[in-house]
């Protein structure tokens, strides 16, 4: 244990100064010039101490990397799904070559810090009591995963309540496995667990913005679902004599398939692939167009919408799908009468600023699926936010029996030794 104290008190000492000192006594550009420099003495403390204790935190199977690999993009994926039916947010980061050249370092080297150290203190003190290490150093990352300013915040007991379920349970569950593929698989497998959630809320132009019970919710399910596919993927060895891991066909094709799948359909609910797929929730323009149908609206220059076209335009509430049935130039712009084919009335005049594009495509029945899923989730919302105790037994089992699956996965050679033994 002592061999690790000096990364230890190394990376708590940066974390506090990063935390509490810098913000206050450096100023502007500056702030970020003197964090990535404390953690990336960190890193170098990290790499040279490792080398000079032989610290196997560099060696890994391919195998426990791909399934680093497909857990955090089942993780990311089911977020996106979830994401899909509740809504994206835009993401805060906008890059620029010059925002780009400055900020990356202040994103990278800090989060590359934080792991190397995850596999150092892992794969030494791991060793000893594997299932007490592990959660203890889980423990001790989602500490630094949460900033401090959050623990500032808790002045009440609700404010409280809502810090466990919204930051703390989820960072706590995700640092617990990714200490456990650092134990497993060293650094190149944490790494590959913690980078693509990262590059994705890094630089993905929109991100999901579901409310944050159910992001909190997702989160620990999905992680207790990777606890499971590790479990009976990844074998520990009986003895020296057998492989380590249980050979099987590649997945992860299939996994990365799906997040694509996922991520282009996150793009073309915003726009960004030039389409927009919208759920018909009304029956205004029945029969052309019925409630559960997805029409897929596109971009197009206002002077080729013509009459007759279907059209989707803003409104102060929420976007109206109708259809053309006349158009005007006045003011020096373009004006449309729309009206649904079910209705009586047409609607007011849009200004052709308002006509967000015209439907090309019917997908019928399909957004019915998303109908049940967003009333699924609301309901879900509703029922935990305001049952906060539900929520946090909810959460609770979930996290309780992800880490019984670590200590019942770090016993499996003992209990498959006693079994052979006839004990």
């Amino acid at each position: 244990m002592k061999n690790t104290l000096p990364i230890l008190l190394l990376t708590v000492t940066v974390y506090l100064l990063t935390s509490l000192v810098v913000p206050f006594t450096v100023k502007n550009e500056m702030i970020l010039l003197v964090d990535v420099a404390l953690w990336t003495a960190v890193i170098g403390a990290a790499i040279l101490i490792s080398r000079h204790q032989q610290v196997r935190m560099w060696s890994t199977d391919k195998t426990v990397i791909e399934v680093a690999a497909i857990i955090t993009v089942f993780q990311t994926f089911m977020l996106i799904f979830v994401g899909f039916f509740m809504g994206f947010g835009k993401n805060a980061n906008v890059w620029t070559p010059t925002n780009l050249a400055i900020y990356l370092p202040y994103l990278v080297v800090p989060f590359l810090a934080v792991e190397l150290s995850r596999s150092y203190f892992t794969q030494t003190i791991g060793k000893i009591k594997p299932t007490f290490a592990l959660l203890l150093t889980g423990l001790f990352f989602a500490v630094i995963l949460t900033s401090i300013p959050a623990y500032r915040t808790l002045t009440t007991p609700l404010a409280v309540a809502e810090f466990l379920i919204k930051t703390f349970i989820p960072n706590l569950a995700i640092s617990i496995l990714s200490t456990y593929f650092a134990f497993l698989g060293g650094f190149p497998a944490n790494l590959t667990y913690m980078a693509i959630p990262a590059l994705f809320s890094w630089f993905s132009p929109i991100l999901p913005n579901p409310p944050w019970a159910t992001q909190s919710m997702i989160t620990v399910i999905a992680i207790t679902i990777g606890f499971l596919l590790l479990e009976a993927t990844v074998k520990p060895p009986l003895t020296k004599s057998h492989r380590t891991f249980k050979k099987q066909k590649s997945q992860l094709p299939y996994w990365t398939a799906i997040a694509l799948i996922g991520l282009v359909a996150v793009w073309s609910s915003t726009g960004l692939l030039g389409f927009t797929p919208t759920i018909i929730a009304s029956g205004s323009m029945t029969p052309t167009l019925n409630p559960g149908d997805i029409i897929l609206i596109i971009s197009a220059p206002v002077a080729t919408i013509k009459v007759g076209d279907i059209v989707q335009y803003r409104t102060a509430d929420a976007p109206i799908t109708h259809r053309v049935i006349d158009k005007y130039e006045a003011g020096g712009s373009l004006w449309f009468i729309t009206q649904g084919d079910a209705n009586n009335a047409p609607d007011d005049p849009i200004n052709e600023e308002q006509v967000m594009g015209k439907a090309v495509f019917t997908i019928p029945k399909l957004g019915w699926v998303s109908i049940a899923v967003k009333t699924f989730f609301a309901e879900t919302i509703t029922f935990f936010t305001t049952n906060l105790t539900y929520a946090f037994t909810t959460l609770g089992i979930i996290l309780s029996a992800s880490i019984f699956s670590v200590h019942r996965y770090r016993n499996q050679p003992l209990r498959k030794l006693r079994r052979r033994l006839g004990r």
